[in-house]
């Protein structure tokens, strides 16, 4: 059979090539690309020869081995180095970037104390877009990586390592009666999962239920992004979210929640607190209670010197709670499957 070669250098871009063999064998041809990847081209040795009139090789009894016959060279460089700070705080999220060539999805991991953990807005995002904003819900230790990959191939990181510290001076102070706080839930995103969806998610953290608008993106620290509309898939009847949030700097900064119709669960009570739980703030403007959803206002909340009665006070460079519970434990729905139930919020800001 006669193949027809279309340039050694559509193959692969060709940077060095010998021959080994003689007139009575096959012959080999290995070439070299810039990414030391490499191609054996093995043919009959008569039968290598130029198309008349063309630039082309016509070869016979061809067969190709190597890991850069593809036309696609794989991500470059390999092992590249991630930037990340050297320490970080639970529930505030840390930037972590690289500059790689050529990848169509990054894959992060992460190791707690030499053990595989999820590390939100790390591991589970394959986007190649640098920084991703991790937020760490645990103290110690961790080393983080990165393999980008596209269809030639894949390069890896080495690896990065930050110490995590407990924020706020320590664990969270929460509540156990009467109602208990919940920690994990899936989280559903539009149009209609099964296929968007962020499972086991650590809804302890505002930052990772409302600093995401789909399921692949990076995390948008708080405010996050305007408009998320995240549904917390398992909300028990008889448990409340608190979801951590830092204010930074003070800026004129003021947005709401929603409790929206689509997606819809029970009526709500939401609070913004300093305190875990907290259900019965100083400020009357901090609560809404038994809000349906029905496209229908929770909480406005302001960070600037104003002071509103309309308006959620919030002091610049503090840790709060936003606290969701259903107003009636024993509600049956809408939205609710035996003990749990599920909720959409839509969170806005200016």
């Amino acid at each position: 059979m006669s193949v027809g070669l279309r340039r050694l250098v559509s193959l692969l871009p060709v940077v060095a090539f010998a021959v080994a063999g003689t007139t009575q064998a096959q012959v080999t041809i290995h070439l070299t690309t810039a990414q030391q990847t490499n191609c054996d081209v093995v043919t009959d040795a008569n039968g290598l020869r130029l198309v008349p009139g063309s630039t082309d090789l016509s070869a016979t009894g061809v067969t190709l081995s190597g890991t850069g016959c593809g036309g696609i060279a794989p991500p470059t460089p390999n092992n590249f180095p991630l930037t990340a700070p050297a320490t970080a705080v639970t529930g505030t999220s840390f930037a972590v970037s690289w500059n790689v060539s050529g990848a169509t999805s990054c894959t992060g991991s992460a190791n707690l104390n030499g053990s595989s953990v999820i590390l939100p807005g790390w591991t589970d995002v394959s986007s190649t877009t640098s920084p991703r904003n991790a937020t760490a819900t645990a103290a110690g230790t961790y080393t983080l990586s990165l393999a980008c990959s596209n269809s030639g191939g894949s390069a890896t990181s080495l690896p990065a390592t930050v110490a995590v510290t407990q924020g706020g001076g320590g664990g969270d102070s929460c509540p156990a009666t009467p109602r208990t706080r919940v920690t994990t839930s899936d989280i559903h995103y539009l149009p209609e999962p099964p296929a968007h969806v962020r499972p086991g998610v650590q809804i302890t953290q505002w930052d990772n239920i409302w600093g995401h608008i789909n399921e692949t993106d990076g995390i948008t620290p708080w405010p996050g992004v305007a408009g998320a509309s995240p549904t917390i898939w398992t909300i028990g009847k008889t448990q409340y979210v608190a979801a951590k949030f830092h204010t930074g700097a003070l800026t004129t900064t003021n947005g709401f929640f929603k409790n929206v119709s689509y997606g819809a669960g029970p009526n709500l009570d939401m609070a913004i607190s300093q305190n875990c739980g907290d259900f019965a703030p100083t400020e009357a403007a901090c609560l809404k209670s038994d809000v349906p959803s029905s496209d229908t206002a929770l909480v406005f909340w302001r960070l600037d010197t104003v002071v509103s009665s309309s308006y959620c006070h919030l002091t610049p460079n503090s840790d709060y709670y936003v606290n969701i519970q259903f107003h009636d434990p024993a509600t049956t729905g809408p939205g609710c499957n035996g003990g749990t139930c599920k909720s959409t919020i839509q969170a806005y800001h200016n």
